[in-house]
């Protein structure tokens, strides 16, 4: 409450252990009076030592904030007492003082002239029940005489050890003061500080949620994820800051001020790592030490405060050496928005760089005050700049938007066309009729798009089997053969069902036919995809796996597709060949792969559509791949007629008589000479 470093009492004050105190002793400004915090001091738990009349004058002097250098000195087994003589001239008799409880990091029992007056926690000779308190709360304090007074405390804490660990002391500080000043300080540090500081963390935690969905809505903007990041361990900085000063727990409140300086040396690192971000979209290797670093003096800071306190202010400030270069060249690249950015980071770093001097004691001042500032300072800049970048996307928007109404009044002109045509149609014929003729045609064009039959070939022997769920299904399967001999087999399945999925599948039959001679796998998945994308569907994709034959050296590529089982007869196993990939047609241009394996005269390949592995039975159990993968081992040395059979067969049992709800296509391939 009271940030003071008392003096020590004159040598009148304690002349025969008795302080004298008068109304001139108050501080002008703070209403303090300063006590002396050495006390007369015995290790152990007697009551009687409450008593004003028992000799004291063996005790030892000791400080009552039980630092490391006291410690080391006194016999302290967790309990003890201290004592204070002091008296009061006729200025202070009957005057509303004020116990001021500057720290309090234990549990205590508080005693005037042998009278229990307040009692902070639970004391207790035992470890198990005793209960530390911290509390700021000024107690009042009257003195009705000047006669010779002794204040006695009964303190107790079990973890000294703990506090002296993490460079804090285990003890308490005692003033005197004001009484009606002290409460109003109390109430003005309660109801002033914390909130703010508890609303700027809100604030920062609402940052986090805005730049993460950014992020989570446009991925490729990565610097949205790490400035959510940043807000975020700056929320918790803020917050576990203003919880350790207004917790009740002594122990609990050294683990929020851990837990702060874990979150100031994580922020630091993510500030950096969005600085970067504003340069390149890629992670710059030298990020990775910094990272390492950080993570390490982090779980060391958890462990052991006091220890590693010089390396991590060091620490940080060559992080902020590294955010300044960065700055540096961010400056001279001179894009659009980099001052306010770059601005703001600059005065986080100046914050930052505060901190780190006024946690040095180079410099007089509240760290905390330092990362508030700065961070408000960037969260600022950061807001201008999506600000500035909202409106600049909305006058683009405008534009797109305009020309967007011009193609709409050509399209609107063409549709209105096309639905007096619909409706001319619909008046022809009966709605079921129509439907029922329509079905029937898509149906016929569907089958018409598959292959006559199947390719004779001296390397392959190939069966294949479809079955639609529905009239028109989105499942396809193709076959090429070149000049050369090479072998392209196609197996596709368009998303969903009926006549958009016939649509897809005539797509992709076109450009199969028109891309499978003179273009490798690669080649035809990125064209067809471009191709598909271009129309613009809606939401209408197409699965698809190639698989090129030269002999036998087979290359296989996928897109969105099952795996292909490779059954080996060299080793005898069910290989799984999965590729995975984006369908064709979607948005994002995805790095597709290619694979080739080299097969063997005997070995079998299986190429199939997500319906046969998806399709289930009466108890809406899935038929999986381990069930085909079984079928394909009993039939091992049958031709691929007989091993397809053996799989429809499977389909049969399994769905029983329930109804198919999705395409199934599957083609056997089994290698000969």
């Amino acid at each position: 409450m009271f940030l003071i470093v008392s003096p020590q009492a004159s040598d009148a004050q304690l002349r025969n252990n008795i302080v004298s105190i008068s109304r001139s002793d108050i501080s002008p400004n703070e209403k303090i009076i300063y006590i002396t915090d050495t006390w007369l001091f015995k290790p152990g738990d007697n009551e009687q030592w409450a008593s004003p009349s028992i000799t004291d004058t063996t005790w030892q002097r000791s400080s009552t904030y039980l630092g490391s250098s006291e410690l080391s000195f006194i016999n302290w087994e967790g309990i003890g007492w201290f004592r204070f003589h002091f008296k009061v001239d006729s200025t202070l008799v009957n005057y509303p003082l004020a116990l001021i409880m500057e720290q309090h990091n234990g549990a205590s029992e508080i005693y005037l002239d042998g009278k229990l007056l307040y009692e902070i926690g639970e004391v207790s000779s035992f470890k198990e029940n005793n209960i530390p308190k911290r509390d700021n709360n000024p107690r009042p304090l009257i003195i009705q005489d000047t006669a010779h007074h002794v204040l006695a405390v009964r303190f107790a804490n079990y973890d000294a050890s703990t506090f002296e660990e993490y460079n804090s002391t285990a003890g308490f500080r005692f003033l005197f003061g004001d009484l009606q000043h002290a409460i109003n300080s109390t109430v003005e540090d309660t109801t002033g500080s914390p909130w703010w500081q508890l609303f700027f963390a809100g604030g920062l935690i609402a940052f986090t949620i805005i730049h993460f969905l950014l992020f989570v809505f446009y991925p490729s903007e990565k610097k949205n994820l790490y400035f959510a990041v940043f807000t975020f361990f700056l929320a918790a900085l803020t917050y576990s800051v203003v919880e350790s000063n207004f917790s009740e727990s002594p122990l609990m409140a050294i683990t929020l001020f851990r837990f702060s300086l874990m979150s100031w040396l994580l922020s630091v690192i993510y500030a950096l790592r969005f600085s970067y971000s504003l340069l390149s979209s890629e992670t710059p290797r030298q990020f990775w030490p910094f990272l390492g670093v950080g993570l390490i003096l982090a779980g060391a800071t958890w462990f052991n405060v006091g220890e590693v306190s010089l390396i991590r202010e060091l620490f940080v400030l060559v992080t902020l050496v590294e955010i300044s270069r960065v700055l540096f060249r961010l400056f001279s690249t001179y894009k659009k928005g980099v001052l306010i950015i770059g601005g703001g980071l600059a005065g986080f770093a100046g914050g930052i760089f505060y901190t780190v001097l006024s946690n040095l004691e180079i410099l007089n001042g509240e760290p905390i005050w330092g990362n508030l500032m700065g961070a408000s300072v960037l969260i600022l800049s950061m807001s201008i700049y999506l600000s500035r970048d909202f409106a600049q996307t909305q006058k683009r928007l405008k534009h797109k938007l305009a020309e967007v109404r011009r193609l709409s009044e050509k399209s609107l002109e063409q549709e209105r066309i096309n639905k007096q045509k619909e409706l001319e149609r619909k008046l022809l014929e009966a709605e079921n009729e129509r439907k029922s003729q329509e079905l029937e045609k898509a149906r016929t064009l569907q089958l018409s798009m598959l292959p006559k039959q199947i390719p004779q070939t001296d390397k392959w022997d190939i069966a294949v089997f479809m079955e639609t769920a529905q009239e028109v299904g989105g499942d396809y399967y193709d076959f090429n053969i070149s000049n050369n001999g090479t072998l392209t087999v196609a197996v596709g399945d368009a998303t969903g069902h009926g006549m958009k999925a016939g649509i897809m599948v005539a797509t992709a039959k076109s450009y199969f036919h028109t891309l499978a001679t003179d273009h490798d796998n690669l080649g035809i998945i990125q064209r067809m995809s471009s191709g598909i994308r271009n129309m613009d569907l809606h939401m209408m994709y197409m699965g698809l796996m190639l698989m090129k034959c030269n002999g036998h050296n087979v290359d296989i590529c996928s897109a969105g597709m099952p795996p292909c089982l490779w059954y080996c007869s060299e080793s005898n196993e069910i290989k799984e060949i999965l590729l995975k990939g984006m369908p064709l047609g979607s948005k994002v241009k995805y790095p597709y792969k290619n694979k080739t394996i080299e097969v063997k005269n005997g070995d079998t390949l299986v190429l199939m559509s997500d319906g046969l592995m998806e399709l289930f039975n009466e108890n809406r159990q899935q038929l999986g791949l381990d069930r085909v993968k079984n079928v394909i081992n009993e039939k091992v040395e049958s031709s691929a007629s007989d091993i397809l059979s053996e799989i429809t067969n499977l389909i049969d049992r399994w769905s029983g008589t329930k109804d198919q709800e999705d395409d199934i296509t599957v083609l056997v391939m089994k290698a000969k000479q």
